[in-house]
């Protein structure tokens, strides 16, 4: 009696090939355009260059989004030979409190920026700058992020939960042909099960190149338009009727 339908998104507005939003549109057979929207992110937030992937978060600070693995990635990842960029902003004012906390430690630092506010044109030029984005969701009925961060080449670090699990799949563990695994996934919501899927993720970053931009390309031919769940959404109605 009970199933779930996954979000779609629209790719006539998320689409890194026509979104005019950010300086430099790429799609497969052009990724390493990719890396100029890369050099203009950090750019904006006057970050250093040099040879790091970049890592980031897109979306609001509440609890449901997993806030502690959230602050801990930003500790791990700079820790860990990254850059890290973070846009959102938090409903809560004690939440807000901490990451202003956690911005004004690292207001000095060449590698990392916090943009606590909401901007969606910004949010694309991330999307579009970015190697990597973290989803360490508590719990998440579907996620749009982890499908945008795809569908622009940024490979996933997730939490196994609600949707996120429906969408991306392991690199070295899923059930599946690598030209179908797509990102990272982690079991436990904690320090550790983060930190076991982001040390896998930069790894290969730095070590194989070349099978992180198959990663990065496997995302991008994912499907997660409505083309999908609309004809789902068709199927219940039918079966109502039916009834």
């Amino acid at each position: 009696k009970l199933g779930g339908i996954l979000n779609g998104v629209d790719y006539e507005v998320w689409n890194p090939e026509t979104d005019s939003h950010i300086p430099r549109r790429y799609g497969v057979e052009s990724l390493d355009a990719k890396y100029e929207n890369k050099n203009a992110l950090r750019q904006r937030f006057w970050l250093r260059d040099g040879l790091k992937p970049m890592v980031c978060y897109v979306g609001r600070l509440d609890h449901q989004k997993g806030l502690p693995l959230i602050a801990h990635a930003v500790h791990y990842c700079l820790s860990n030979g990254c850059q890290f960029v973070l846009l959102g902003a938090a409903p809560d004012g004690r939440v807000a409190g901490q990451f202003w906390g956690l911005k004004r430690h690292y207001n000095d630092n060449p590698d990392c920026h916090l943009e606590l506010s909401f901007n969606e044109e910004l949010s694309r030029l991330i999307y579009a700058g970015s190697d990597l984005i973290i989803v360490p969701s508590l719990f998440e009925p579907c996620g749009l992020t982890q499908m945008i961060g795809l569908k622009y080449g940024t490979v996933p670090v997730v939490r196994a939960t609600g949707g996120l699990a429906d969408t991306v799949f392991d690199a070295d563990h899923a059930p599946k042909p690598f030209n179908e695994r797509n990102g990272y996934v982690f079991n436990d919501f904690n320090n550790a099960g983060l930190e076991s899927a982001l040390h896998r993720a930069i790894g290969l970053w730095y070590s194989y190149p070349k099978y992180f931009r198959e990663l990065m390309m496997n995302g991008m031919r994912c499907d997660y338009s409505w083309n999908h769940p609309g004809g789902h959404y068709l199927n219940v109605y039918d079966y109502i009727r039916e009834k």
